[in-house]
């Protein structure tokens, strides 16, 4: 069933009724300053959950994009899941030396197409 789609995270591949998910991280606009300077290091965060528990089942993360608002990553993941049981949540985050700094986060839902802009 699987075919040239590597790593897959998530579910394993015996696990019944479940669907490869394709996730294409594009770009942020416009981001919110973080940095004294007044560039970002940001990265995105994708955390998959099973819903009613929330348990967290897979957590990875695109590149930093250095001194930048309007990052560009053109990263793909894939996801094993179980549409109705799993949540996928983005969080974009700048990368700092001492702590990684809050920007924006948006959770996708069962049977959305998604879009977010950030």
């Amino acid at each position: 069933m699987a075919a040239n789609y590597e790593p897959i995270y998530g579910l394993s591949e015996d696990e019944n009724e479940t669907r490869v998910l394709r996730v294409k991280v594009i770009a942020g606009m416009d981001l919110a300053k973080k940095d004294i300077i007044g560039a970002s290091d940001p990265y995105v965060k994708l955390s998959l959950y099973v819903a009613d528990e929330n348990k967290e089942l897979a957590l990875i993360q695109t590149k930093t994009i250095k001194k930048t608002l309007n990052p560009k990553w053109n990263e793909e993941f894939y996801f094993r899941v179980c549409p109705q049981n799993h949540r996928l949540l983005f969080e974009v985050f700048d990368e700092n030396r001492l702590a990684n700094i809050f920007v924006h986060g948006a959770p996708m839902w069962e049977g959305e197409r998604f879009q977010l802009l950030i």
